[in-house]
């Protein structure tokens, strides 16, 4: 169980609502512990109705003013806080406004968050050979704990208070929570010797900063003389102090202090400095403690793994985030393509990248990183995606000009991966393409026989692709598009439609007003006020069809009559 889950059932849950113009916001609960250094999540839901769009909501701390601003979705409010500082307790409220209702729709007294951290506390258990020892809390923060001995987990000890029969330093935490461990103290109440690292293992990015939160004890009657950090997997004897080590110069800062912090930072982490790390102090008496087992930190860097040399489109490629060890806190991780966050549906919250299917859009260069240090990228791959001609594409030469006997040029471009190996050239025969010729381009007289309809096909190793046909007419003229001249056609046809149709719709009209008799002059007034409009529309419309049809006839007639007499000279037998 999270630990969000157990505050939920330690605290008192009472469902609140304040209905404000239409709109609501509802706490299931008014308040919430939170451990220092954990996450808590303050439950809200809002509702409106009949009062508007939705315009921004916010929480705001009461005592402190402090605004969180925050766009809930599906009128879900919930609000996480991760990393509870003290600076974090007080009471939330959140509001929101619509375009109608300006003033703040909220919900009162709000959620009460109290952070709080852990102490073992000394009581009389009333045996003189145990000690009760409770792990000790502002505010109810756990149903089940763990209980360390000199730094050393303890098996069964699970509640909230238990009883030690000897002299140890003990700590406590709450289960699920176990990096978050309070200091040591020295039970009974005599003098002791310990260490206390409040962090587990670890495994850190590449180039990345880590603190590892310590603390320590020792005899009242001695005084401390020297403190210092050593990794036990890197140092020989004598011990060496990391601030003395060369591969730690710039690397390491000492937290502490020679009272009982003991705490480390290390800073901008190489490879080298993977191993255990142990507290080390020695006192003016001479004595000296090393807090053993230490803690263990292991790192890593990213590497996006090679994908296949080279993908078909239409398959489904993975790319994957790889690290040598399990990042700690769950990691996010974000994906870029040439540099760019990817920000499309093939995105993952895990440290994979699904590209099914992929498709050419989708060749480039890939590298990751995890949020919140999105400095520590990966190495950069590249995924090589093989697809099909696309974009095939006629272009003539001269574009404008051409008559019969002059040279002609016709060129095929594409778009493909691996590039076009063949270009083939077909021209319309009937219901047949004959083969003209092959190659990126083709030249020819232009006559009869070679006048008509081409289109080129673009083949590659993944596959082929047409082209749409072009007219090369035989006297004069422009090329014209075989999509264009259709167009041209529909156009006219849909014209001569409408005007016929018009034109039906006033006769008739005109013939049922004779048979009703219909003579008054309100009704000739009425149809003679519509009738110079009607007739200046159908007019308008007439001239639109001979303009356009002026235009684009004889470029269709042109193409359509070269067509027609290769045809006729093919057919007619010699």
């Amino acid at each position: 169980m999270g630990f969000e889950g157990i505050c939920m059932l330690v605290v008192l849950c009472l469902n609140m609502s304040a209905v404000q113009s239409g709109g609501s916001v509802t706490y299931s609960t008014t308040s919430v512990c939170g451990l220092k250094g954990a996450s808590v999540v303050l439950p809200c839901t809002y509702h409106y109705s009949g009062i508007g769009p939705y315009i921004r909501g916010e929480w705001y701390e009461e005592r402190s003013g402090r605004v969180i601003k925050y766009d809930p979705l599906n009128y879900d409010c919930s609000l996480k806080i991760d990393k509870l500082t003290d600076d974090h307790s007080g009471v939330y409220q959140f509001r929101f406004l619509t375009t109608l209702h300006l003033s703040w729709i909220t919900s009162k007294p709000g959620i009460t968050v109290t952070v709080t951290d852990l102490k073992v506390k000394e009581d009389d258990a009333g045996d003189a050979n145990q000690t009760k020892v409770t792990c000790s809390t502002s505010c109810s923060v756990g149903l089940q704990y763990v209980w360390y001995k000199n730094g050393q987990p303890l098996q069964d000890k699970t509640t909230v208070s238990i009883r030690v029969p000897e002299v140890a330093s003990y700590s406590c935490a709450v289960k699920g929570y176990e990096a978050l461990r309070s200091p040591a103290k020295c039970i009974p109440d005599k003098q002791c010797w310990g260490v206390t690292y409040s962090y587990e293992n670890s495994c850190v990015l590449l180039g990345s900063a880590v603190d590892i939160p310590c603390t320590y004890l020792h005899p009242k009657y001695d005084s401390i003389n020297n403190t210092f950090w050593f990794n036990k997997q890197k140092s020989n004897n004598p011990i060496e102090d990391l601030n003395l080590a060369d591969k730690y110069k710039n690397h390491v800062e000492y937290l502490g202090d020679k009272k009982s912090s003991c705490t480390l930072r290390l800073k901008d982490i190489r490879v080298s400095h993977s191993g255990e790390y142990v507290f080390r102090f020695t006192t003016k008496e001479g004595e000296s403690y090393s807090g053993l087992p230490g803690v263990n930190i292991y790192v890593t860097d990213l590497q996006v793994l090679t994908p296949p040399e080279a993908v078909t489109e239409g398959e489904r490629v993975t790319l994957t985030c790889d690290t040598t060890c399990t990042l700690s806190k769950d990691p996010i991780f974000i994906w870029y393509k040439n540099g760019q966050p990817v920000t499309y549906k093939h995105t993952t919250r895990d440290n994979k990248l699904h590209l099914n299917p992929v498709s050419s859009e989708d060749a480039g260069s890939y590298s990751c990183s995890v949020r919140g240090h999105e400095s520590l990228s990966s190495n950069d791959v590249s995924l090589n995606v093989r697809y099909r001609p696309t974009h095939v594409s006629v272009f003539i030469s001269p574009s404008d000009g051409i008559k019969e006997g002059t040279s002609v040029t016709l060129t095929c471009s594409s778009d493909a991966n691996p590039p076009t190996h063949t270009y083939t050239w077909y021209m319309k025969s009937g219901a047949e393409s004959l083969v003209r010729g092959t190659g990126e381009s083709i030249s020819f007289n232009v006559t009869s026989d070679t006048s008509g309809l081409y289109h080129c096909g673009a083949q590659n190793e993944v596959g082929s692709r047409n082209s749409t046909g072009v007219a090369v007419p035989s006297k004069g003229g422009l090329a014209i598009p075989m999509a264009v001249t259709s167009g041209i056609i529909i156009a006219l046809i849909l014209a001569l439609m409408l005007v016929v149709s018009i034109r039906m719709y006033k006769m008739a009209r005109k013939n049922t007003t004779r048979r009703q008799g219909v003579h008054s002059d309100v009704h000739d007034d009425t149809y003679t006020a519509l009738n110079p409009r009607t007739t200046s529309s159908e007019y308008d419309t007439l001239q639109n069809v001979r303009s356009v049809s002026d235009t684009y006839m004889p470029l269709q007639r042109t193409a359509q009559a070269s067509v027609y007499e290769t045809l006729q000279r093919r057919e007619t037998p010699p």
